[in-house]
This record gives C-alpha cells, sequence and structure tokens, in this order.
C-alpha cells in the first residue's frame, strides 16, 4: 500500500511524520512478509520437533456452549484506528514466538473483532498477538467475538476505552493513538512532546534512530522533563511548551557523543535540570551555551569509566529512576567543582562572567528538590 492509501481515519500531521517509516495497515500474512525472521524462526524451531505436534481447537468446547470461530486472513489491523503492531518491538516478536511454540488451545483467549460497517471491513481490535501466533502455527480460524460497529470513530473509541486497562500496551503505543487523535485528553502532551523531540533532533521509536536523531527511549520520562525542568515559563501549559533547557542538553550532548545512536533518559533528565537550576549562575547567550557544552566533553574525558554516555547513570550515582533530576543535577553540580575549580583563580579579566562554585549546601539542596537558585552579583562581570 502506498503511504496516502494506507491512512484510513483522520489523523494528525504529527501521526503521519511519526509513522512515515512503518505502515499501519495490514494482514497477518503480510506482516509475516514485513518480518520474516519471524516466520524463519518458527519453521526452524518446528523442523526439529519429532513428532510435530499439530494443535487444533477440535473437540475443546463443551457441546452446549461451542464457540464462535473467526478466520483471521479475513481481517485487517489499522494501526490508525487503535490496533498495534505484534511483530514490530523484539520482545513481543519474541513473545508470539514462544506462544506459537507452546500452543495450547484449551489456554488461548478469544480475540475480539469489529465488524466496520461503513466499511464492509473486519478489524482486530484486542488479540493481534494471538491470532498472529495462531497463523504461524497454521491455524486460521480461531475463537472469536465479533461485534458490529458502525464507523472507525465507534472502533477507536472502544479500544481507547479498552487501553485504560492494558499495562501491556507500550508507553509508545499509547502515545501514538494520543497524538493521532485531536480529541484525546492527552493529545496536547503528545503533541508537544513530539515538536519538542522533533525540534531538538532526537527520536522516540528506534526505528527512526540514527546518530542525527539519536533515541531517547521513554515516554514517561521525557514528559517529565518537559513539565518540571524543560524551562517554559509557569503559565505555559501543554499545547504550546518548547522545552529550551531540554533542547539545550540535547545539543550539548550531541556534540560531546556524536557518533550515538542513543542518549539514556536519565542522563538526559539530570543535565537538563542542571541547566535548569543553574539558569542564573551561568553566562546568558553563546557563552553559556559554550560552557555548558564544553562541561559535557570535559565530564566524559574526565576519566575511563565517563567515556560512554550509557555509563554516566550509575557511574555519577543517579541511577534511581525517581530521581534523576535531583540526584543527577546534584551529582552534575559536584563534577563542576571538581572539573572548574581553578578557574576563577589569576587576575581577573573584569569582562568575563567568573564560574560558579557551587556550595554543599546548594549541592545537598537540589538533591532533595529542584529549584532554581538566586543570581550571585559577585559572578557578574564589572
Amino acid at each position: 500500500m502506498t503511504q496516502q492509501q494506507q491512512y484510513t481515519s483522520t489523523v494528525t500531521k504529527q501521526y503521519k511524520q511519526a509513522t512515515k517509516r512503518r505502515n499501519v495497515r495490514y494482514t497477518i500474512e503480510e506482516n509475516f512478509d514485513r518480518y520474516p525472521e519471524v516466520k524463519e524462526d518458527y519453521l526452524a524451531w518446528r523442523d526439529k520437533q519429532n513428532p510435530i505436534q499439530l494443535a487444533t481447537f477440535a473437540g475443546i468446547f463443551h457441546p452446549s456452549f461451542k464457540q464462535s470461530m473467526f478466520d483471521v486472513r479475513n481481517a485487517e489491523i489499522r494501526e490508525d484506528w487503535g490496533q498495534r503492531n505484534a511483530l514490530l518491538e523484539q520482545g513481543r516478536k519474541k513473545k508470539i514466538l514462544g506462544m506459537a511454540k507452546n500452543f495450547d488451545p484449551k489456554l488461548f483467549e478469544p480475540i475480539s473483532v469489529d465488524y466496520i460497517a461503513d466499511e464492509k471491513a473486519y478489524i482486530i481490535r484486542d488479540g493481534g498477538g494471538r491470532a498472529h501466533a495462531g497463523y504461524l502455527c497454521g491455524i486460521y480460524n480461531v475463537p472469536a467475538t465479533v461485534r458490529y460497529v458502525e464507523s472507525f470513530e465507534e472502533s477507536r473509541r472502544l479500544f481507547n476505552a479498552q487501553d485504560k486497562y492494558a499495562a501491556a500496551i507500550s508507553s509508545h503505543d499509547k502515545f501514538l493513538q494520543q497524538l493521532l487523535n485531536k480529541e484525546h485528553s492527552r493529545h496536547n502532551v503528545a503533541s508537544d512532546t513530539w515538536n519538542i523531540a522533533k525540534s531538538s533532533g532526537f527520536s522516540l521509536h528506534y526505528s527512526n534512530k540514527s546518530t542525527s536523531t539519536p533515541l531517547v527511549e521513554g515516554i514517561g520520562v521525557l514528559q517529565r522533563i518537559i513539565r518540571v525542568v524543560g524551562g517554559d515559563a509557569k503559565d505555559v501549559g501543554w499545547g504550546e511548551k518548547t522545552a529550551p533547557n531540554l533542547a539545550m542538553a540535547m545539543d550539548a550532548i550531541k556534540n560531546a557523543f556524536p557518533d550515538n545512536d542513543e542518549v539514556p533518559a536519565s542522563v538526559l533528565e539530570a543535565l537538563t535540570a542542571f541547566i535548569h537550576i543553574s539558569k542564573n549562575r551561568i553566562p546568558s547567550g553563546d557563552e553559556g551555551i559554550r560552557r555548558l557544552k564544553q562541561f559535557v566533553v570535559d565530564v566524559r574525558d574526565s576519566s575511563d569509566g565517563l567515556q560512554e554516555i550509557d555509563a554516566w547513570t550509575r557511574a555519577l550515582g543517579f541511577d534511581s529512576s525517581n530521581n534523576y533530576a535531583t540526584y543527577g543535577a546534584s551529582a552534575l553540580m559536584e563534577k563542576w567543582n571538581e572539573l572548574y575549580k581553578f578557574k576563577n583563580k589569576g587576575v581577573r579579566n573584569k569582562s568575563t562572567y567568573r564560574w560558579v562554585k557551587w556550595e554543599k549546601e546548594e549541592v545537598a539542596t537540589t538533591k532533595m528538590a529542584i529549584m532554581q537558585f538566586a543570581r550571585d552579583a559577585s559572578l557578574l562581570p564589572e
């Protein structure tokens, strides 16, 4: 299908941008064709089985309560209607393979199918993973509940209502559903998150990652960064946030680690928080940006254990997920003091903004809570 044909419901421009490298409309057969390694893995495993056990639903159901069956080859999955791809993530591929290799008809829960009246189409709303596993085993007719719904809007509403209670749905899938629908209660949050990622030069999914757009994994942490230390004025709500501190942190990280295609959300939150609390203690404009970029480079080069950005969280001691900002910013304050303790020595150029030295009390305060420190007049140029 062409890019133009694949969207069959009303979606936002950002959703189209976020899914431009993936198909969102397909059959199970087409999905396996797109990810042939899953079927190849299953067939290689099956060839080693002796004898081959063929699963069947024959004789499973009580004769007085026979289950309706549905041929999964007759249905589509449309991600812009609310469904999600059972084979897209590595963890899901393993799960589908595990389900297929250990297929037990007595444990198979019926899938939910919507018949969309105005489309005359069947959509798998819930149970796409089970349907894929059955298909791998050569079982196309599976237990199903088929509901008659009027339109894609109703199917999407049902999916979103079900989504509230489905913890297994990935945060990125939930994010895409929030992004595609302007009526979703969290659309403004998702829209700002997408726009900030795009303008700051990073990606939100591994399929889009590169050295120029490194992956930041963890939508929840990212949105916390934007909300708490992103740098927008307090009266700027979701729908209008730009997170200038986050953009500055990402720029400094990419400058120091130009070959990385992933940036830990923990490090991004720590550095963004450090920028937030430092706002009144470092120069504004180009000089402040230059110092921050140099700081990240100097931290990297300060020890062998910090040469890789993945090691920063543990090496600097801020590996508690609820404290990336507080512990991370305070650790960076201490690192700043260590690296620049002699910066103000010698004859002072009166036109130069002096280098801050963080007091022990300020470091301790930051470890407890994030706050911006007042301007220190002794640092200002004369």
